[in-house]
């Protein structure tokens, strides 16, 4: 993604759409005090740089979906290449190049239990350069998800953080998860490519009225099944450094770990999984002093984690969002 010196306003902004990446720009400017072409200027300059973007997402605990964490080992050479195989799989999300550049990882969703497609393990054994591949399953995600980062304070006050919040969707698990209806490929795409398509563009994308699309994202988002997250560089709030740790925890300690990891504002994922780590992270940190107090001071914390293997992200190719398009590895 683009990277840009974001300033007060742009901040604002970009927390006001963490909150609710749909909230109309009247009521963030509302909000903000400012105006409502304020608003506009700051998003479309933001946007038009590749600084942001807003997309859609499915929570895997309302469709029924498995998610899987790949960590794929490549001969130097084939980085680049098992990168952008991976990243043009509309199945696989936040695709990452870890350590030395030598490592790719990347989180797919299956439907079930079963590992992510046969298929693709097949093709990763089978791609020139991999020499290995591990696969962790979720159990139980502690960070992340739909729900509003609990970090550094990005640009708001609790007050406005607080109205923001009231007026975005708050979904019920109380009401059964809608089938899958025709038009919905098409209203995904859509949004894929720009999570505030207005309804009347979703309406053109998907051959319906105007009032049955808003109906149908605001049923969606009201089970939980839809939501919107803001895609941003980690640079472009202050975070020199990406990392993802690899934890092995005793099965006694591991609520402890989850309780640790979800209160430290550095972590922007967690979970309990499946595999030769059975606790996962990923880290903001300011510098590489953040990391090290993250590691001795917070997980340090924790009696049971017998081991912590951390590795550097170099680069994020793919978050959520649609892959910006085939290129080279800076």
């Amino acid at each position: 993604m683009g990277s840009i010196e974001f300033d007060a306003v742009d901040l604002a902004i970009l927390h006001a759409l963490d909150i609710d990446g749909r909230a109309p720009f009247a009521r963030i400017a509302e909000v903000l005090c400012v105006s409502d072409a304020t608003v506009l200027r700051h998003y479309r300059r933001m946007r038009a740089s590749g600084a942001i973007r807003v997309v859609p997402i499915t929570d895997t605990r309302r469709t029924g979906q498995t998610s899987w964490v790949l960590r794929v080992r490549c001969v130097p050479d084939a980085v680049d290449a098992v990168a952008q195989g991976l990243g043009r799989r509309p199945d696989v999300s936040w695709l990452q190049v870890l350590a030395a550049g030598t490592e790719v990882m990347c989180v797919t969703r299956a439907k079930g239990p079963e590992a992510p497609g046969g298929e693709l393990s097949r093709q990763l054994g089978r791609a020139a350069g991999v020499i290995g591949l591990e696969m962790y399953c979720l159990l139980r995600v502690v960070v992340g998800g739909p729900t509003t980062w609990q970090g550094q304070n990005i640009g708001l006050t609790p007050a406005q953080v607080d109205a923001l919040t009231r007026a975005a969707p708050q979904p019920s698990w109380d009401t059964p998860v809608p089938a899958w209806v025709d038009g919905d490929r098409e209203l995904f795409a859509a949004l894929a490519r720009d999570g505030r398509t207005s309804y009347a563009e979703l309406a053109r994308a998907c051959g319906t009225s105007e009032s049955a699309v808003r109906r149908r994202v605001e049923l969606l988002r009201g089970t939980g099944v839809l939501f919107f997250e803001v895609e941003t560089d980690a640079a472009n709030l202050g975070y020199g450094l990406c990392a993802f740790l690899w934890m092995n925890v005793r099965p006694s300690a591991l609520d402890a770990v989850a309780e640790v990891v979800a209160a430290d504002p550095r972590v922007v994922f967690g979970a309990a999984a499946t595999g030769r780590a059975n606790f996962l992270a990923s880290v903001l940190c300011r510098d590489t002093a953040d990391l090290y107090d993250f590691i001795a001071e917070s997980l340090g914390s924790v009696e049971g984690i017998t081991s912590v293997e951390t590795t550097p992200i170099v680069e994020t190719l793919k978050r959520e969002g649609p892959m910006p398009g085939a290129r080279a590895r800076r």
